[in-house]
């Protein structure tokens, strides 16, 4: 029946169809917002349309970036949609599942019987239902690359060692350089091609002259599609190995028995996330689901097993050598998920699972039809009812865990990071002329820059220790707060502007909304007071307009809390530190007058002066520890800035203009109490 390619192809497009169904659905709002490493590959795909052709992505611990330019060309095609990364994903698992199709009917050319008509149906339909394949298919990030090609390269590798026929050495080649592209694990492909041919030599009981010319012609052109990338790690060094080397178990400097144990653990850890614990992280699995269930675990086994009572065929080979040298990545790493660093497994896997279903039933079946006898032919019958009802459970399972239970969890929000996105939206639909602010999130995070589609402008502050307001709105302001995380801001901005107003509200994150907008018409004043006012310059750049003290007198061992109020008069291309100093008499610990002093860039690094625009007004908090052992009496603070690189003040000036010893501005006296 299958012998006929119609149907066979009438059956693959019902199974792709499936796959497609679970890769789509929904994929708009599942998963939601923007993860920081989907919303990454959405980034870069902005750079990219905007003229930008990378090799490599050095940003986030370093990335391969044919994901992020297959995100782009959805961009392009569909437009600035915010879920392209997610749908970039779930196309590329919808097309691995027909890749598999052709990759097994090719294993399985020359076999008789079932596994000749059925294998490849069967080992696509298994990964159209795997809910590991649906997992990382919408994930949207660039492993789930590595099973496509993988499929693609054995496939026209297969079909070359049983062809002969140089085109699919050259399209082996091909998608063998271009797998450098998609992730770290497919460096390690090569070795699989090596055994490939190995096998087909000790099959054929030589390794023939022809053998080496396609061989050299698959490594040609794997290398001349993989020079580009070759020639970025050369002047780039580290770069091939940085985010290997930061994640490998092994350490050079512990004892051998120690590194076998570590890999010993590995291995363990990997049959337990295949078959009965899986990873734990919410964003990337159902916590603790392996990533078989049951059924599938029961066929992968008994695949195994077949496989290796076939173990003089090529294929079978092949297949035991893929499943176990694709594991390496995941026995060799310490960090992420099991699951991602085992996905180059994933086609190997399917694949015997097909022949881990269908050799036994095969098996069973020529058992019965010799038996001849009609309990032997029910129960042929009955066990092939238990494998379609098998298949059926799995794609059901996988539906309820994904879209029913992984999907309705409400801390996806949090591990989605559905609120940063939602800022990236909302600053997105603002006049290109407002200004923006936003607390305390950073508007370097990816979600705000690709969800805003890059909108210019964005400026990030932590009210939850400073405050950037603009001396005179030239332009209309917002202010974006998130107020469970930044209370401060939202109590200051109505007392700066009284003419300004909430004016839109974020997503509801557990019945509150997530952010707040307060807009400042244009032309307001800011309404700054601070309780002691000090004018003062930093050279040509910092205005000090004065300070809040929280006490005036204080104790051995407090700390003492300092507001400073500083306006920019210029902007500057420099990071400065700000020192804030309490001076007294001589202190034996610090051989002069310094009893207590806090250093950092304002706003603790969330606002520095490079960030500063002409006119702003920072206000900068300091929690000075005062020493345990300080003696009764009057001490004084002072502040400067400085450059870190350097330890260069920048001049300080009075208000009349003279400059002030030490280039440190005395802002005034505390008392000190027994």
């Amino acid at each position: 029946m299958t012998k006929k390619p119609h149907l066979k192809l009438l059956l693959l497009l019902g199974i792709t169809l499936l796959a497609a169904f679970l890769r789509l659905y929904q994929i708009d709002t599942i998963p939601p917002g923007g993860r920081y490493d989907p919303a990454y590959y959405g980034v870069d795909a902005l750079h990219i349309l905007e003229g930008e052709r990378p090799i490599f992505l050095a940003t986030n611990f370093g990335r391969e970036v044919l994901f992020s330019y297959l995100v782009a060309l959805c961009i392009a095609i569909l437009g600035p949609v915010s879920y392209s990364m997610y749908l970039t994903s779930a196309i590329v698992g919808i097309l691995t599942v027909p890749a598999v199709y052709l990759l097994a009917e090719e294993l399985f050319a020359e076999e008789d019987g079932v596994l000749g008509d059925f294998g490849g149906l069967v080992s696509a339909l298994a990964l159209a239902v795997s809910y590991w394949h649906l997992n990382w298919s919408r994930f949207g990030v660039r492993a789930i690359l590595l099973p496509l090609f993988a499929a693609l390269t054995f496939f026209f590798l297969w079909r070359g060692l049983r062809t002969n026929a140089r085109r699919h050495f050259v399209a082996a080649g091909f998608f063998l350089g271009l797998g450098a592209y998609t992730y770290q694990a497919a460096r390690i492909l090569p070795v699989l091609v090596v055994l490939a041919f190995a096998y087909f030599a000790a099959w054929r009981r030589c390794f023939r002259r022809q053998d080496s010319i396609h061989l050299a012609i698959v490594a040609l052109v794997a290398l001349i599609v993989f020079a580009p990338l070759a020639y970025y790690f050369v002047t780039h060094p580290g770069s091939f190995s940085q985010r290997i080397e930061q994640a490998s178990v092994l350490d050079p400097s512990q004892e051998l028995a120690s590194n076998l144990k570590a890999l010993g653990n590995g291995i363990v850890d990997i049959l337990e996330s295949l078959s009965f614990s899986g990873d734990e992280e919410p964003t990337t699995n159902l916590p603790g689901r392996p990533s078989l269930n049951g059924f599938f675990s029961i066929l992968l086994c008994l695949g195994v097993f077949a496989s290796l009572f076939r173990i003089k065929k090529p294929a079978s080979q092949f297949l035991l050598s893929w499943l176990v040298v694709m594991s390496i990545p995941a026995i060799l790493s310490q960090f992420g998920s099991i699951a991602k660093r085992m996905i180059g497994t994933l086609p190997a896997i399917m694949i015997l699972i097909a022949i881990g279903t269908l050799v036994p039933w095969g098996k069973l079946n020529q058992w019965a039809a010799r038996r001849g006898s009609r309990w032997a032919r029910t129960l042929a019958i009955a066990i092939l009812a238990l494998i379609v009802a098998g298949f059926v459970y799995s794609a059901m399972l996988t539906y309820r865990d994904y879209f029913v239970v992984w999907a309705r969890d409400p801390d996806l929000f949090t591990h989605f990071e559905v609120g940063p996105a939602a800022i990236g939206q909302y600053a997105g639909t603002l006049p290109p002329e407002e200004n923006v602010y936003i607390s305390p999130i950073t508007p370097e995070h990816p979600a705000v820059i690709y969800y805003s589609h890059d909108r210019p402008g964005i400026k990030g502050y932590d009210g939850r220790v400073c405050m950037v307001v603009p001396g005179r709105a030239l332009v209309g302001t917002t202010y974006v707060i998130v107020p469970g995380e930044d209370p401060n801001s939202l109590e200051a901005l109505p007392t700066y502007f009284a003419q300004g107003g909430i004016v839109a509200q974020g997503p509801l994150h557990y019945g509150e909304p997530y952010f707040l907008a307060f807009r400042v018409p244009q032309g307001s004043e800011a309404a700054i007071a601070p309780s002691q006012p000090l004018e003062a310059t930093w050279g040509s750049s910092v205005k000090l307009l004065g300070y809040d003290l929280d006490a005036d007198s204080y104790r051995p061992g407090d700390t003492i809390h300092l507001t400073l109020y500083y306006q920019a008069l210029e902007e500057m291309d420099r990071d400065y530190t700000v020192f804030t100093q309490i001076l007294g008499p001589d202190n034996p610990a610090t051989g002069g007058p310094l009893w207590g002093q806090s250093d950092s860039e304002p706003c603790q690094r969330a606002y520095p002066t490079s960030a500063w625009t002409t006119g702003e007004i920072v206000q900068d908090q300091f929690a000075i520890p005062l020493a345990a052992d300080a003696p009764p009496g009057e001490y004084q603070l002072q502040a400067g800035l400085y450059l870190l690189e350097t330890m260069t003040r920048l001049p300080a000036s009075s208000a009349g203009g003279e400059r002030l010893p030490g280039d440190a501005v005395l802002l005034g006296t505390m008392q000190v109490e027994e």
